[in-house]
């Protein structure tokens, strides 16, 4: 591949980290500052949060070869 394709993949797979990241932290928080509106599903999305969290983070960890 050429050097602009490379350019293009990396920054791609780290907006995709950022964004994975702020959707999983907002999830959280509403979900946590109101688990009344979730009832039964509050821990399911909490954790759903955290694993959007952690995956965004892996993702701007890795780095693309």
């Amino acid at each position: 591949m050429s050097k602009r394709y490379d350019f293009i993949f990396i920054y791609a797979g780290r907006v995709l980290g950022v964004l994975l990241i702020l959707i999983g932290i907002a999830l959280t928080y509403n979900t946590y500052v109101d688990p009344s509106a979730a009832h039964l599903g509050a821990y399911y999305f909490m954790s759903l949060g955290i694993f959007l969290i952690l995956l965004g983070l892996l993702t701007l960890v890795v780095k693309i070869k």
